[in-house]
């Protein structure tokens, strides 16, 4: 790299590419140019960053510039290549607590979007089926309830219930990168989380490809998805399928589900657009999920969701807007039809339809080393139903089921926040104001600083207080041994953080510990010599812990070896009560995995996972038991003939037995193999 200096500005040139994700944005606050670099390189690398970037590229492509030898002997000079942040962190959006890009997860043998989310560090997926037929997600000893659920920045978290917050419609082979947000990251974004949140960012590369995989194995699993995309102009396109079945691996357990996603992107230097439209549809066999006294249960879900984003600069303004909806229909079935005989108290199924859809915008203005931001967001959540909800003086009709009940809420924010940095600092702070229709105010507040050592290594501290709204579930459900409170109070946490990370060329590592005071803590709770559980407030729970992450890349016969642990306590007297998911959390997680490349089409990936659930569970027997831990071991070979990729992998190799919910025993050992296709540009 040659470093020319002028009188009024510093450019850096860069001759050789070294393919790595950081290579220009190392050099951010400078103007780069860009030697003998095809433009297809700069589309897979620089959309590849965390800093999701656009490259507006206008490069006459040649033999020699295509080259990247070593050999400057006829070396040509391209025409200068303009970087713009779609998301630009200078202007107060602060980097996440943990990113996973596509290199990250392929290390590991995942296979779903959930199983790749348990991959960061803190978060807890308590599975009830596989492949995620449904799961619950949360982090850092909250509920699943209490975690924010974002798809490319969209909030698409379920008001009925967050059982179906992983109801989304894309598949993880859809996925460029997932994020760890911490509650005082997302509070500069105008959204309030009671823990913290997940958001899923699929590709928007500006190339021409198709991918296409199938695999089948153990319990007549089989799985087929196929992505394409498309640049038309300005714009990149890309269209996205994918189907899952399953006989299931015990009794009631066989899942059919299937989704279509649509997006078109476009960036340019004074906006950016996002599109995005997708649909899922899901029937799965539900095997004493909610209830082990009624274990022939069955679930069916039906979810769509749209979004407009647009992004727009003039000048020092910056102008953020999202409109967006999600409608999520659920049946659920206490005795599944055609499969077992329902009593003659049973009415029928639950069935609920529910929405959440709004407007945000939040406009920030650049002050050279500084940036003042304020926004504003109008939600709507509802549900009509036959369970949840008042009664209605005329019952809804819809497809030809009559919806009795209904619920809604309106929510109005305000959020404002200041961010500076300047010589390796950089401080923020943050203040969010809501009124909901139905809990009145709320407030919201966090502040930030961290301290840049070196390029490497950097220091974070972060304050935050939240809050979180009961779902429809937590205020309405009834059923024979479920009572709901509609009086219940909104929860509230204060939460902090201390961070210290470490990002170098071939390595990387994390240290974190945290803090949250909680009041007003929604569970479900029961006594032991009894089946009803009751939705309430718990006076107070905290919770705090440590997390730890390292990756190291040599990239020889060890191609990539990484390990993580993550420890959590709950500091809350239940008495001889029974939690159904506060007290029941991850106490103990550690993961490590290691690959190897014996040659360049050879992969053999190996991970394994340690588990210890704090809390109890009721057996079958009636006995009350403890969860415990559990070791899972998973392996996957890879084989690479030109476009194609062979793969076989086994989960579970150990045949472990363990539950992540008490009534729901997990599969033991299982195998898969398959093929992948690429065609086109990556």
């Amino acid at each position: 790299m040659n470093k020319t200096k002028f009188t009024h500005r510093t450019v850096f040139r860069f001759r050789r590419y070294c393919r790595r994700a950081y290579a220009v944005f190392n050099s951010l606050k400078r103007e780069v140019t860009i030697g003998r670099l095809a433009t297809y390189i700069a589309d897979r690398q620089l959309h590849k960053s965390v800093a999701l970037c656009a490259v507006a590229l206008s490069l006459p492509l040649c033999e020699e510039a295509m080259a990247q030898s070593g050999d400057e002997t006829g070396a040509v000079t391209l025409p200068e290549v303009r970087v713009v942040l779609s998301t630009d962190t200078l202007a107060g959006n602060p980097y996440p607590a943990a990113v996973l890009t596509a290199n990250d997860f392929q290390n590991t043998s995942v296979r779903s979007v959930g199983e790749l989310l348990a991959l960061l560090p803190g978060l807890d997926l308590r599975s009830r089926g596989a492949n995620d037929v449904q799961g619950d997600l949360s982090v850092n000893g909250g509920t699943f309830d209490q975690m924010v659920v974002l798809l490319n920045g969209i909030n698409i978290t379920d008001a009925q219930t967050g059982h179906h917050n992983l109801d989304m419609p894309i598949d993880i082979s859809m996925v460029e990168r997932v994020e760890l947000l911490t509650p005082s990251q997302l509070m500069a974004r105008g959204i309030v989380s009671f823990c913290g949140a997940v958001n899923i960012v699929v590709s928007d590369a500006y190339c021409d490809r198709l991918l296409a995989e199938v695999s089948g194995g153990s319990h007549g699993t089989a799985k087929a998805s196929v992505l394409g995309t498309k640049t038309l102009g300005a714009w990149a396109t890309t269209v996205a399928a994918s189907y899952n079945r399953s006989d299931g691996y015990m009794r009631n357990t066989d899942y059919r589900h299937g989704s279509l996603f649509l997006q078109a992107t476009r960036h340019s230097q004074q906006s950016d657009w996002r599109l995005q439209m997708g649909g899922q549809v899901k029937n799965f066999g539900s095997q004493a999920f909610y209830s082990t006294s009624y274990p022939d249960q069955y679930e069916a879900t039906r979810t769509f969701t749209a979004s407009a984003s647009n992004v727009s600069r003039w000048g020092r303004v910056r102008l953020e807007s999202d409109l967006y909806t999600r409608l999520h229909s659920d049946r659920f079935e206490l005795f599944r039809q055609d499969y077992a005989e329902p009593p003659e108290w049973y009415s029928g199924h639950n069935r609920h339809l529910s929405d959440v859809s709004g407007l945000r915008s939040r406009m920030l203005y650049q002050m050279g080393n500084s940036a003042l931001s304020a926004g504003a967001e109008l939600r709507h959540e509802g549900i009509v139903s036959n369970v949840l909800g008042e009664s209605l003086s005329e019952p809804w009709h819809l497809f030809g089921n009559e919806y009795p009940k209904s619920a809604s809420r309106l929510a109005a924010s305000a959020f404002a926040g200041y961010h500076f940095a300047q010589n390796g600092w950089q401080a923020a702070a943050n203040v969010l104001a809501m009124h909901s229709s139905v809990f009145g105010f709320n407030w919201g507040f966090s502040a930030d600083a961290a301290y840049k050592f070196s390029r490497t290594t950097r220091l974070r501290a972060a304050l935050a207080r939240t809050y979180r709204m009961p779902s429809f579930t937590d205020l309405y459900y009834q059923s024979v041994n479920q009572v709901a409170n509609p009086d219940l109070n909104g929860e509230k946490a204060w939460s902090g953080e201390l961070e210290l990370r470490y990002s170098g060329h071939k390595a990387s590592a994390s240290a974190m510990v945290f803090y949250r005071s909680g009041t007003d803590i929604i569970d479900w709770v029961r006594n032991p010599d009894e089946e009803v559980w009751y939705s309430m407030n718990h006076t107070a729970v905290d919770a705090f812990g440590a997390d730890f992450a390292a990756n190291y890349t040599p990239r020889g016969f060890v191609h990539a070896l990484g390990c993580g642990y993550s420890y959590c306590g709950i500091a809350q007297d239940a008495g001889e009560m029974i939690s159904g998911s506060v007290l029941d959390y991850l106490r103990h997680k550690a993961l490590a995995y290691i690959v190897f490349a014996p040659t360049k089409k050879l992969r053999l990936k190996i991970d394994a996972t340690y588990r210890y659930r704090q809390g109890h569970y009721v057996a079958d027997d009636g006995k009350v038991c403890d969860y415990g831990g559990v070791m899972l071991l998973n392996a996957k070979l890879e084989y690479c003939i030109k476009t194609v990729t062979l793969f076989a992998e086994g989960h579970n190799l150990a045949n472990s037995s363990y539950r992540d919910h008490g009534g729901v025993p997990q599969p033991g050992i299982m195998f898969f193999a398959g093929a992948r296709v690429g065609l086109g540009n990556k």
